[in-house]
């Protein structure tokens, strides 16, 4: 069931010379080593990837693009919300719609990457069933590690089921 917040954000396709100043904001606004409009071009018109935005009021205020790396596996490239739309569901609704999407596509297992200190992170994706497999030592440019995260797909409530 969806509160009335939950219900005025809408999932799309990214529309990529429309959408693409706002994301290049989100990301600079998301993250200290953004992201440049060349790459997040890229992950917007890759045949073997999907990339969904959030819209709250007509405005992009979140995004998620994930990659088909072979047949059955897709990596999480990125996700980021507009610090003043967290906490919100915003990313939860995003990584329900991809999830969706990707078990469409034949997809059954996806990986992502995220800084071992961004708990909140891990806790959504936790809560979608992502198990922790390993950790890269000194992933990021600043030298955080990362936790590698899988979920299967395979009688996952969140791949056949709308949050």
């Amino acid at each position: 069931m969806y509160t009335k917040q939950e219900e005025s954000i809408t999932v799309r396709h990214v529309r990529l010379e429309e959408d693409l100043p706002k994301l290049e904001s989100i990301e600079k606004f998301s993250f200290t080593h953004p992201y440049s409009r060349s790459l997040l071009k890229t992950l917007a018109t890759l045949d073997i990837g999907e990339f969904l935005v959030a819209v709250v009021n007509g405005e992009v205020v979140g995004y998620i693009s994930s990659i088909l790396e072979t047949k059955g596996l897709a990596s999480i490239a990125s996700i980021a919300v507009h610090p003043s739309y967290r906490r919100k569901k915003i990313a939860k609704r995003l990584l329900a719609e991809l999830i969706q999407i990707l078990r469409r596509r034949g997809v059954f297992e996806v990986r992502l990457e995220v800084r071992k200190s961004n708990l909140p992170a891990q806790n959504l994706y936790k809560s979608f069933g992502f198990k922790c497999v390993c950790t890269l030592q000194k992933y990021y440019e600043d030298g955080e590690d990362a936790i590698v995260m899988y979920l299967s797909l395979k009688n996952n409530k969140h791949g056949s089921s709308t949050i």
